[in-house]
């Protein structure tokens, strides 16, 4: 019994409170307000705004750098034999890093 006094007070407090919040939230039918949110780009608007393809790049060796990351967890905690795997993930890396600074595209200024 008192199981199911605590369940009903629970729906009823949980009901009372989704009716307050509607009543007391703000309803802006804007035009901004119920269009989507396109990562911080106004969607209202020309849809041949210019999209920087340097900050495409900077996205783009960040999820790979971070995927390495993810794979030196891996071989850290593998056994002595992974050790040459190690140095050529390694090596790829430097390697990556230093084209990637030789086509000057470790530029931060847009």
């Amino acid at each position: 019994l008192v199981l199911i006094m605590v369940l009903l007070f629970t729906l009823v407090l949980l009901l009372a409170f989704y009716v307050i919040n509607f009543v007391l939230s703000i309803k802006d039918m804007g035009k901004n307000k119920i269009s989507a949110f396109e990562c911080g780009f106004v969607s209202v608007g020309k849809i041949q705004n210019s999209f920087s393809i340097h900050f495409f790049i900077m996205m783009l060796m960040f999820v790979i750098f971070d995927l390495e990351i993810v794979m030196f967890l891996g071989i850290l905690v593998s056994d002595l034999s992974s050790y040459v795997s190690f140095l050529l993930l390694i090596f790829f890396i430097l390697g990556g890093f230093y084209m990637e600074w030789w086509y000057g595209k470790l530029v931060w200024v847009i």
